[in-house]
């Protein structure tokens, strides 16, 4: 699930209570709290460690009740794997994600980072021997495209243009120029100090390439970096559909062998493939589909499928899922905490504080306070917008036709 600023799923179901079939109670939706950059805006570490616990826990609940992601039915129900924190800087007023992002600062993010994660999956106040939810860190690394391109002479064109499709640039196929110099100073460091201080266990590398390798493929990234000079023990995982950008978009590699190998071999250990529309078993994943030719035809070493598939077992170890639940709180949490009046509550803190106020001296803006000012655009009403992306449903009226 992502859980940028609340669980990203459908509410709870209804339930009767009591025995009484005219009395139904439950429905609860997920809390939503301010968008990652009004978040940032709070200076606030205690907030963000409080949200990253409220949101664990509701996570927890909401997955006991089976509930599922808030996408078009057919999607399973949650798992407690968080595709969040999102610590990308931002860098562009274009891209489409700053609002995941709680600022351009390096310092900032770490910190937002290491917080929200120390929340989510820490909580020794209900069971210190477990994970509560995993956080995996996103989106590895220096991806500041999305949603617009250029064309080969540096003119930009909204992804909808008819410009040949051929000559555009998107995050699905950049290559990332970055000297190393400003790999450690400004596009590392807030990855770096969540998994080192926040003890992040996950990491979804990105769809775009960096110096020429793409991101899931990189083995001095995932490897030399992550694991060598981090000393990271969590698992890493792509983005989804990002393993098929290594061929089809990239063309770093011309087969589906090779595409897997060099994905296994840097250190991806779990493949996000597309989840069909029409929902059922989810079969198209390039791992799934190639990783048993590979390994039989000599592309890729046993030893490699071993270690990745250890990688992504302990995280379930670390959540207390092959382990008697008997006497597992976080198996204990009961529906009523989702929603609940203090968790409103600290959502509306964290707004208020993330409001900013800018004080006009000396008359720099034009602006007299007993006139009135027009607000125009397509997002001055527009509450779906506001409210910002990956976003749970707020209202449990969605889910009382379907009891």
């Amino acid at each position: 699930a992502n859980c940028m600023h609340g669980v990203q799923s459908r509410c709870a179901p209804l339930r009767q209570q009591h025995g009484n079939s005219t009395t139904k109670t439950g429905g609860e939706c997920p809390t939503s709290f301010p968008n990652a950059n009004a978040l940032g805006c709070t200076f606030n570490k205690t907030l963000w460690n409080t949200m990253g616990r409220v949101i664990g826990i509701e996570l927890r609940s909401l997955w006991l009740q089976s509930v599922g992601e808030n996408t078009p039915s057919g999607t399973p129900h949650l798992g407690l794997d968080c595709w969040s924190p999102n610590v990308n800087l931002q860098r562009d007023p274009r891209w489409g994600r700053n609002l995941e992002s709680p600022g351009e600062d390096p310092y900032l993010n770490g910190m937002y980072g290491v917080e929200y994660t120390r929340g989510l999956q820490y909580n020794s106040q209900i069971d210190g021997r477990f994970l509560q939810a995993v956080a995996t860190l996103k989106h590895f690394t220096a991806n500041s495209v999305e949603g617009y391109s250029w064309t080969d002479d540096g003119q930009w064109v909204p992804t909808s243009s008819k410009h040949d499709k051929q000559h555009r640039i998107s995050r699905h196929n950049i290559n990332t120029k970055i000297s190393m110099y400003d790999m450690a100073t400004t596009y590392l460091p807030a990855f770096a100090k969540t998994v080192q201080e926040g003890g992040a266990a996950g990491i979804m590398c990105s769809f775009n390439r960096i110096n020429g390798v793409p991101s899931c493929a990189n083995e001095w990234l995932l490897k030399q970096v992550v694991r060598g000079q981090w000393n990271f023990s969590g698992y890493i995982t792509s983005d989804t559909g990002g393993l098929d950008d290594i061929q089809l978009q990239h063309h770093y590699t011309s087969d589906w062998n090779s595409t897997v190998a060099v994905a296994i071999q840097a250190g991806c250990d779990v493949e996000s493939a597309i989840w069909k529309a029409n929902g059922g078993k989810n079969n198209s994943g390039i791992y799934i589909k190639y990783l048993p030719t590979a390994v039989r035809l000599g592309f890729v070493r046993e030893s490699d499928v071993d270690r990745a598939l250890a990688h992504a077992l302990a995280i379930r170890f670390r959540l207390g899922l092959f382990d008697p639940i008997a006497d597992q709180p976080f198996w204990k949490i009961p529906p009523e905490v989702v929603h609940s009046p203090p968790h409103v509550q600290l959502s509306k803190e964290a707004t208020a504080q993330g409001f900013v106020l800018l004080k006009n001296d000396n008359s720099v803006l034009p602006l007299n306070p007993s006139s009135k000012l027009a607000l125009i655009g397509p997002h001055v009403h527009d509450r779906s917008v506001m409210l910002g992306n990956y976003l749970g449903w707020c209202f449990c009226a969605f889910v009382a036709t379907n009891f």
